[in-house]
């Protein structure tokens, strides 16, 4: 099978309510859609979840690089896995960065095997015993001061949700007071605090998670700059929460970084972030070698993006899944995924087991 053509084109993608975080407040996605064509008549499709504030990527540049990644894909042969792997292989040496931009076009080549093979994304990579996951809930950042948090909650709850996580840094009051509060409502629910880079020192994140001991929180994610490392490793020492990594660790290196400078207990892993599959079953072995543990990410995807998590997610043991469940995108262009409630099925059709509307 030859590779014959690539198309990357905008794929803006609307929300039926924003996404909000520390750092922005979203009521439309500026993604990418990687279409690859080739001479068995066979399409692949991918999702580039680029976001500037993480990936430093945009539409712009995604569409301006991917003059200079095209002819490494034209009348390319996908038979196998290690063709695939080479491509990527080429590709990171010859374009530094744009991980999502890399995470699409693996995504569509892997489509592409997997359609060819007639079978599921996952089975190119080996067996596994998960017919579904269930998703964590994940309340946007400020979603909890509408009013509508005792009742998303027992919602949640009773459509088999295990874990919650809230976005916080609203200020030290504020961020205590919501603790309390989703304690008061069920004082025995898992709860996951993601911060977005949000607390503006050591010593602030030290004092907070210092009085939030009494309650059942699972990790603290992501609560200084990325770039601060020592901060990391100062609140591990100095509390008894663990600490995820999410901005801060993108790929195989960073992770690696992290774990020798003692700055993280636990990471979130992204396709986005790490480029794709292979990079991302390089972090899960190295979690799984020093006992590091892991949650797949989420960057708000189409059922494209959440297809190849979904394919992701039987190969690894990950502590949580955050996904993006149907109703979250408005006229999402591709179907065929299964979800009951936050129960998600992974699917099991050729490739990524989703379709293209229309």
């Amino acid at each position: 099978m030859l590779i014959t053509d690539v198309i990357v084109k905008k794929l803006d993608i609307e929300l039926t309510q924003p996404f909000s975080y520390y750092k922005a407040c979203l009521n439309c996605l500026p993604y990418v859609l990687v279409v690859i064509k080739t001479n068995k008549e066979l399409e692949g499709f991918g999702e580039g979840a680029l976001a500037w504030d993480i990936t430093g990527e945009t539409q712009a540049g995604a569409l301006e690089i991917m003059e200079i990644i095209k002819p490494k894909l034209i009348k390319k042969s996908v038979v196998n896995l290690e063709d695939v792997k080479n491509i990527m292989q080429e590709i990171n040496e010859n374009v530094y960065a744009n991980s999502a931009l890399k995470a699409g076009i693996e995504m569509a080549l892997l489509d592409l095997l997997g359609k060819l093979k007639f079978l599921p994304v996952y089975k190119l990579f080996g067996e596994h015993k998960k017919k579904y996951v269930i998703s964590q809930k994940t309340f946007s950042y400020k979603e909890e001061e509408k009013g509508q948090l005792e009742k998303n909650i027992k919602q949640a709850l009773g459509e088999g949700v295990e874990l919650f996580k809230f976005k916080i840094g609203l200020g030290k009051d504020k961020d205590i007071k919501l603790v309390k509060k989703i304690h008061d409502i069920n004082p025995k629910i898992k709860i996951g605090l993601d911060v977005n880079q949000g607390f503006e020192s050591a010593e602030l994140a030290i004092s907070i998670i210092k009085e939030l001991r009494e309650f059942n929180i699972l990790w603290i994610e992501q609560p200084l700059y990325y770039q601060d490392y020592d901060g990391l490793a100062k609140i591990r020492k100095k509390t008894n929460i663990p600490i995820m990594a999410d901005e801060s660790c993108h790929n195989l290196l960073d992770l690696e970084n992290l774990y020798n400078r003692d700055s993280l207990d636990l990471v979130n892993i992204k396709l986005a972030k790490c480029g794709g599959i292979f990079e991302a079953l390089k972090m899960i072995g190295f979690c799984d070698k020093y006992n590091i543990g892991y949650m797949l990410g989420d960057m708000v995807h189409s059922a494209l993006g959440t297809a190849a998590n979904l394919q992701l997610a039987g190969l690894g043991r990950f502590i949580s899944y955050d996904l993006t469940l149907p109703g979250r995108v408005k006229n999402d262009m591709f179907t065929g995924l299964n979800f009951s409630g936050y129960k998600a099925f992974i699917p099991q059709g050729a490739g990524l087991g989703i379709k293209k509307k229309g």
